[in-house]
């Protein structure tokens, strides 16, 4: 598994292939068909990776400082259907590097949307150290609920 920094024709390639779980998550606050406007949003982030498995990226996550709160780091990830197998590989470089880089400029909080059937994402993130902190209700232009997961970090 290869993880670098994600160039925007691997954030579109792994956005025409969403598996179904990422799709219906995304669909609650964008088109999922405009993969272009999702590989634009992604590629805005500071910190944007692409994972590969064999010739083909499966993975993007990465993160933002929340406009609102310069301590709280607005984190995301889309993947291919061939995304799960990345998860290893992706857990751990987001534990080793991942946070490491943004507590050393100042993020001592991460969120992230999920949407409440998708249990694997819950999952994982209970696993990365989130927990659920609020559920926002017919958010959205399809006006579906979602859960807000969060992380908080110890004081230094």
């Amino acid at each position: 598994m290869i993880i670098h920094d994600a160039r925007f024709s691997d954030l579109t390639f792994v956005g025409r292939w969403l598996c179904q779980a990422d799709k219906q998550e995304l669909a609650v606050t964008r088109d999922v068909s405009n993969v272009e406007r999702l590989a634009l949003d992604a590629f805005r982030s500071p910190i944007k990776k692409i994972a590969w498995h064999g010739m083909f990226p499966v993975m993007a996550f990465g993160a933002l400082k929340s406009p609102d709160e310069d301590d709280t780091a607005i984190v995301w990830g889309f993947k291919s259907e061939e995304g799960w197998r990345a998860i290893r590989a992706v857990t751990k470089y987001i534990q080793k590097t991942m946070i490491p880089e943004l507590r050393a400029v100042g993020v001592r909080h991460a969120v992230c949307l999920v949407h409440p059937s998708n249990r694997l994402s819950h999952k994982w993130l209970l696993h990365l150290g989130f927990a659920p902190s609020a559920k926002l209700q017919g958010i959205g232009s399809r006006r579906e609920d979602m859960l807000l997961f969060r992380r908080d970090e110890p004081d230094a």
